[in-house]
């Protein structure tokens, strides 16, 4: 970690051993750097189907992870380090096609409020990226991928996580996945 911030990485996962020092470089290059603390990963191994037969050690090692990441993530975000959701999918414990539910880590492990979570995701999504003239917000100029959703996700955001409230996809400024057609 501290080697990254001292040769210039922009993105650190998980970072979740963080020390004094650490902290203190993260703070002073907090306008330069992104933390994704990857919580998917310790929460699917804490809560990993147990067809899956997953190493105790694992299972433990999750709990010992997200207890670090939950007094760790609060401190970034006081200090004003930009952290995101995101990051270690594609295990058997952690399938692709379940990120969403990071939204909702972040509300319950990081105390981020529901709209917090979602400006995580989506304009310091395009900042980590380097597009953040172009990503991640709802203005007039950038690329339109957006999301028309049944409910409120700044007042419950695991409503991102059933696909059958998601009643419009845009990809690009096209439909990924039409909006119903009104009754007549």
């Amino acid at each position: 970690m501290k080697l990254g911030l001292r040769y210039g990485f922009r993105v650190l996962y998980h970072c979740s051993y963080a020390d004094a020092e650490a902290l203190d470089m993260l703070e002073a290059k907090k306008c330069e750097i992104f933390v994704a603390p990857a919580v998917g990963l310790a929460h699917g191994a804490i809560h990993a189907d147990p067809s899956l037969n997953l190493p105790e050690a694992l299972i433990q090692r999750g709990h010992k992870i997200l207890a670090l990441q939950r007094a760790l993530v609060p401190e970034l975000m006081r200090r004003g380090v930009r952290v995101l959701p995101g990051g270690d999918y594609g295990f058997p414990h952690t399938p692709i096609g379940r990120n969403a539910r990071d939204l909702q880590f972040f509300v319950e492990d990081f105390s981020f409020t529901p709209a917090k979570a979602l400006m995580a995701a989506t304009k310091w999504g395009g900042e980590i990226m380097g597009m953040g003239d172009e990503l991640g917000l709802v203005k007039e100029g950038y690329l339109a991928d957006l999301l028309l959703v049944d409910g409120d996700p700044t007042a419950d955001v695991t409503i991102m996580q059933d696909k059958d409230r998601l009643k419009m996809i845009m990809k690009d400024g096209a439909y990924h996945k039409a909006p119903p057609m009104p009754r007549s």
